[in-house]
């Protein structure tokens, strides 16, 4: 609204106020009439000999004043006390949508109305089919918290113990492997996942090396869908850091019976398996604009914070 406009608008009168306000405002402003009818007027102009006269003129004003401002108190008060029923009022801006609401009800079949709104609005819109095999566009399409939960299910269906670090900072590892059978407990190979569309570069395998000294382990491996750069290959190569490549962790896959493959299929491509995960609140996020292009956003913004970049090479 631009300044011109509200200094042009009608300031509200004392009538209209009480009409329009709750009953106790025109109650207050009776009271306030009634007490300049029998205490201010007489007491301001009663000794005076110039105004003394203004009594007669004021006196009688202020007493019809309290007499409409009263009037206007008990109608109010009459149009806004509660109803007999336990149904609390509805406000008359809320109307419409209730009605609209109630025919959209009584159009939907019965099963239909246990539904949420947003579940019945997602019916108008075909599911995507479920992928039935594995492929190199598959694991492209895995969202970062799904291939990293898929890394960890791959290792421990091929018998080993494999766990997942907590949401947030994780310390350069994503999994730790556990082989030692005299030593249960003792890690043996720490595992690094980036589901990127790009080449992974050397720093983080160089932070992978510096997790491998911290927590004395003599093995790792990095799982990169699209790949590794010539550095990154040739310092891991130099550092006893196995590099899988999306196909290669692909051939891996392939060469696990039917039955093992079909289950990690089925855990990958389970419900929302594109759409990235914030990362610090385990939710899924929602498409965002802005001036320098498309991102992810946490959807408990202003909460959390957390974006993460578009990847263009997801549908």
């Amino acid at each position: 609204m631009s300044r011109r406009y509200r200094r042009s608008r009608r300031d509200p009168g004392l009538f209209e106020i009480a009409t329009t306000s709750d009953w106790k405002v025109s109650a207050a402003m009776a009271a306030v009439c009634l007490v300049a009818a029998t205490v201010l007027i007489p007491a301001v102009l009663g000794n005076n000999r110039i105004l003394g006269g203004l009594v007669q003129v004021f006196v009688p004003l202020a007493w019809l004043m309290t007499v409409l401002f009263g009037s206007i108190a008990l109608i109010r008060f009459s149009q806004q006390r509660p109803q007999a029923t336990p149904t609390p009022p509805r406000s008359p801006a809320s109307r419409p949508t209730q009605a609209a609401v109630r025919a959209t009800e009584t159009s939907l079949p019965e099963a239909d109305k246990a539904l949420p709104a947003k579940s019945l609005a997602s019916t108008a819109a075909a599911p995507e089919p479920r992928p039935t095999a594995w492929s190199r566009e598959l694991i492209d399409r895995i969202e970062w918290k799904r291939f990293e939960d898929l890394c960890r299910a791959f290792y421990r269906v091929k018998g080993i113990r494999a766990e997942t670090t907590p949401l947030g900072a994780d310390g350069g590892v994503d999994i730790r492997l556990f082989q030692d059978d005299t030593a249960p407990e003792r890690c043996t190979a720490v595992v690094q996942c980036k589901a990127w569309n790009q080449a992974v570069g050397v720093k983080p395998v160089r932070e992978l090396r510096g997790v491998m000294a911290h927590e004395r382990v003599n093995k790792a491996f990095f799982m990169a869908p699209n790949g590794f750069t010539d550095e990154a290959r040739a310092f891991a190569a130099e550092n006893r850091i196995t590099l899988l490549d999306g196909k290669l962790f692909l051939a891996m896959l392939e060469r696990l019976p039917e039955p093992l493959r079909q289950q990690l299929l089925d855990f990958a491509t389970e419900g929302d398996w594109t759409t990235p995960t914030c990362p610090s609140c385990g939710v899924k996020m929602a498409a965002r604009d802005s001036k320098r292009g498309r991102f992810w956003g946490c959807t408990h913004f202003p909460r959390c914070r957390a974006t993460l970049q578009m990847r263009s090479a997801t549908p």
